[in-house]
């Protein structure tokens, strides 16, 4: 039997998507001019990239959920350490080498546009759901991840509207607030979909759901790609593209599961990318090239092509990835260099 099918492995194939389309996005910031002004390529763009990290977040969640009436304290201190290992450690290592050796030695990016605010982020929900949990099992209260969940929900909306035209502290920057409310709702999603896993496929199965899901997506992707301009309004326009952009990932890799577990090429690369994705997020900063001499090209006039736009991105995000995979393999020879810097 294939050990690899005591797995989800497509849901492994998820995680490699995802973070192939986060090397996409950060590649196309490199020679598309934005705004996108383009409506055409917006929604192209957006369809490709809105669900990317909800899509992120829901998997961390999922992987992260454990029964909490099974937890004891040294379940808890062992996961603990393991996320100080691969989200603190690691991270700490590598924002300084991103800002020594990409900035020049300035570090004003850690409260202005941190790139490695996922982590920060993820490492808050972790440990928010941790109490949560671990605070059920001691109440019996079973209403407190439901009521987390409404509340996180809501919070996005409310810090947006409250921080209107105000200049944040910097503690609020450095700690990511405004990103951790922003997807939280995704991980709780994740983690009450593992959860009740059977729920949640039974749902996904039914084809009135797929088709809802899927035009929702697309009827959403050509609104926005054509109407986005920034406000509360759009704001929930966005997180609607964003749930059902969600929604039709998770509906077309359950469909195909069956080609994921098959063991060809196509889906055991997509399933070692997705292994791999904390690696290849905080290597990838350190390989995408200066393509701005390509936005004239590529993004003004009305003769600008969607297919090369696509053809580049996505070219130059696998040579990323690939290189990324080969880095992190080499970094992981060293059993010291892959506990600390990404974890177990």
């Amino acid at each position: 039997m294939n050990p690899d099918k005591k797995r989800l492995r497509y849901i492994d194939a998820m995680r490699g998507l995802a973070i192939l389309l986060v090397v996409f996005s950060h590649v196309t910031n490199a020679y598309v001019k934005m705004p996108i002004t383009n409506a055409s390529f917006a929604g192209v763009y957006y369809m490709m990239t809105m669900f990317r990290m909800p899509l992120f977040f829901f998997v961390s969640g999922f992987f992260a959920w454990r029964a909490a009436e099974r937890w004891d304290a040294a379940t808890v201190r062992r996961v603990s350490f393991k996320k100080f290992q691969a989200q603190i450690v690691g991270l700490s290592v590598f924002m300084f080498i991103y800002g020594a050796a990409k900035l020049r030695w300035h570090f004003h990016f850690l409260w202005t546009s941190n790139p490695y605010w996922f982590t920060i982020s993820l490492f808050e929900m972790f440990f928010i759901y941790l109490g949560v949990a671990l605070l059920e099992r001691r109440t019996g209260w079973r209403w407190l991840l439901p009521s987390l969940l409404a509340i996180v929900v809501a919070a996005p909306f409310i810090f947006d509207y409250l921080t209107q035209g105000l200049r944040l502290p910097r503690w609020v920057m450095i700690v990511q607030t405004g990103h951790t409310l922003t997807y939280f709702p995704y991980f709780l999603f994740g983690i009450f979909a593992r959860k009740y896993n059977q729920h949640l496929w039974r749902t996904i199965d039914n084809s009135y759901f797929k088709a809802l899901m899927i035009a929702g997506f697309l009827l959403l992707v050509i609104f926005y790609g054509c109407h986005h301009p920034y406000s509360l309004k759009w704001d929930l326009i966005m997180t609607l593209m964003r749930i059902t952009g969600l929604m039709t990932i998770l509906v077309t890799f359950r469909t195909y599961r069956d080609w994921f577990d098959a063991p060809h090429g196509v889906a055991n690369v997509m399933c070692a990318v997705g292994s791999r994705t904390l690696d290849i997020y905080y290597l990838h900063y350190f390989f995408i090239p200066d393509l701005s001499f390509m936005k004239g090209w590529l993004s003004t006039g009305p003769g600008n092509s969607i297919l090369a736009m696509l053809t580049v991105g996505l070219t130059v995000s696998a040579l990323v990835v690939a290189l990324c995979m080969l880095v992190s393999a080499v970094l992981r020879s060293s059993p010291f260099l892959s506990g600390w810097l990404f974890g177990k």
